[in-house]
C-alpha cells in the first residue's frame, strides 16, 4: 500500500531511561506501532484540544447572550401568560394591557371578537 503522505521532517527531543521505558509502557497500552506514534498522536491531541479550547472562549460570550436571552423571553412570555389569565371573573380578552408602553389589540380574547 502506498504511503499517500510520506513523513519526511525528523523531531529529536532527548528523554531518560524511565521516561522511555514509560513511554514504551504507554503504547503497549494504548495501541500505538512506536515511541514516534505515541509522540506524534500526543502533540496532534494537544493541538487540538487548543483549537478547542479557543472555540469555546470565543463561543462562551454568545453562549452567555443566548441564555440571557432567553431568560428574557422566558420573562415575557410569564408576563403574557398572566394578562390571558381570567382575572376577577372577567374574560381573559376583556382586558386589556399596556406591553412595552403599546396598546396589545393583538391579546382580545373571544368575547373581543366580532362574527364576521
Amino acid at each position: 500500500m502506498a504511503v499517500l503522505k510520506p513523513r519526511e521532517r525528523l523531531v529529536y527531543f532527548r528523554i531518560s531511561e524511565d521516561e522511555f521505558h514509560q513511554f514504551v509502557s504507554v503504547c503497549e497500552k494504548e495501541g500505538a506501532r512506536s515511541v514516534s506514534d505515541l509522540a506524534r498522536s500526543a502533540v496532534q491531541r494537544l493541538i487540538a484540544d487548543g483549537d478547542r479550547e479557543r472555540e469555546n472562549r470565543s463561543i462562551a460570550p454568545k453562549v452567555e447572550m443566548l441564555e440571557k436571552l432567553i431568560a428574557d423571553l422566558t420573562a415575557q412570555v410569564q408576563f403574557l401568560s398572566k394578562l390571558l389569565q381570567p382575572q376577577n371573573g372577567s374574560s381573559a380578552g376583556a382586558t386589556r394591557e399596556m406591553v412595552g408602553g403599546q396598546a396589545t389589540p393583538g391579546l382580545t380574547g373571544p368575547s373581543e371578537q366580532t362574527e364576521g
